[in-house]
């Protein structure tokens, strides 16, 4: 797992009941041998799991504070990822599952390595041993019954923090021996905040148009920095501010837009998740203006302004149309979902937009 960065509760945003809760049942003595923490993808999981476990190490802090001093010996060793009782375990670059020999290890040293063989040894510095299972979902039939019996009986001492994109995603037998903590998207304004903190952006414009796009996932931010989406963004833009709208063009164009994910249908599915999603935005951004919201919060993009420019029509037939508009962009989505052939739902989906704007 990467390098985290300095650890505290005060620099995890957008999580203050999740770590509440778990205050809450420490402060009660009702810390448990293992935890599901699941949501979104980028939503600051793995950062919260991170911390949690600085908390459980910590020299300076009792249990019942589930607080980091950040200045202690194991504090220092978790943030460099060099603490000897803290374990983790993801998904190995290039596959798409955890393998079972990382939990039991390979068949010459089954069951004498492995996180499930080092989490049952004692502590060798601190007062438990913590081990975080990141993409936990990816586990494969093997991995998840060797993971199964270490929850069955967990060893003394210990505390499993597993990470998820979702409950349903894990075993209904490895669910129901953790604590399912559910996690919720980070709001627009953390996303925004850590898009300047982290330097991944030093324009606040463009970091509060990506925050308010990314639906609270700081990794589909990092996604919306790539040039190459961007480009495909300001020309979608453009072709719907055109006035006439030319459904058959703009549908070609967005497919020729999928080339850069690669021939992968699964990126390209995600890529053209992404050209509805602009379309959600942009008109979600016109039916706002259209009601009258002020100008720097729903129209300050000049393709919406220009596209608004085209009705004289009376106020409650524009915002009837535009809520059409977002509605039908929102059905996309979902049919992209349901794995829709692209092309097919892409030119289903334009061709409306097309008959909406025409009638």
């Amino acid at each position: 797992m990467p390098y985290l960065g300095g650890m505290s509760w005060d620099e995890v945003l957008g999580h203050k009941r999740e770590i509440e809760k778990l205050r809450s049942g420490s402060a009660a003595g009702r810390l448990a041998h293992a935890y599901a923490f699941v949501g979104p993808a980028g939503i600051g999981k793995q950062r919260f799991a991170f911390e949690f476990a600085a908390c459980l190490l910590c020299d300076r802090h009792v249990d019942a504070d589930l607080d980091s001093c950040g200045e202690c010996s194991s504090c220092v060793q978790v943030t460099a990822g060099t603490h000897p009782d803290l374990l983790t375990v993801a998904l190995p670059e290039g596959k798409s599952e955890l393998p079972i020999r990382l939990f039991v290890g390979d068949r010459e040293t089954r069951g004498k390595e492995g996180l499930c063989h080092d989490v049952s040894l004692k502590p060798m510095s601190a007062r438990r041993r913590v081990a975080i299972i990141d993409d936990a979902e990816m586990m494969n039939e093997e991995s998840s019954n060797a993971l199964l019996k270490t929850l069955e009986e967990p060893p003394p001492d210990s505390v499993l923090i597993l990470i998820a994109t979702s409950a349903d995603a894990l075993l209904p037998t490895i669910r129901s021996r953790c604590q399912v903590i559910t996690f919720q998207p980070l709001a627009a304004a953390d996303v925004q905040r850590l898009l300047l903190q982290q330097g991944l952006t030093n324009d606040e414009r463009e970091a509060k148009q990506i925050a308010v796009l990314c639906d609270g996932s700081l990794d589909a931010a990092r996604q919306l920095l790539d040039p190459q989406l961007r480009a495909v963004r300001d020309e979608l833009y453009e072709l719907l501010a055109a006035e006439p709208f030319r459904s058959v063009q703009t549908a070609q164009r967005m497919i020729e837009c999928l080339e850069p994910a690669g021939s992968e249908k699964s990126s390209q599915r995600e890529y053209a998740g992404w050209v509805v999603k602009f379309c959600v935005e942009f008109f979600r951004r016109a039916l706002l203006a259209a009601a009258g919201a002020p100008a720097g919060t729903s129209a300050e993009i000049p393709q919406v302004r220009a596209f608004l420019q085209r009705w004289s029509e009376p106020a409650h037939e524009t915002l009837d149309r535009l809520a059409d508009l977002v509605e039908r962009s929102l059905a996309a989505e979902g049919q992209l979902a349901a794995n829709t052939a692209i092309p097919l739902c892409l030119e289903s989906f334009f061709d409306d937009v097309g008959k909406a704007l025409r009638s």
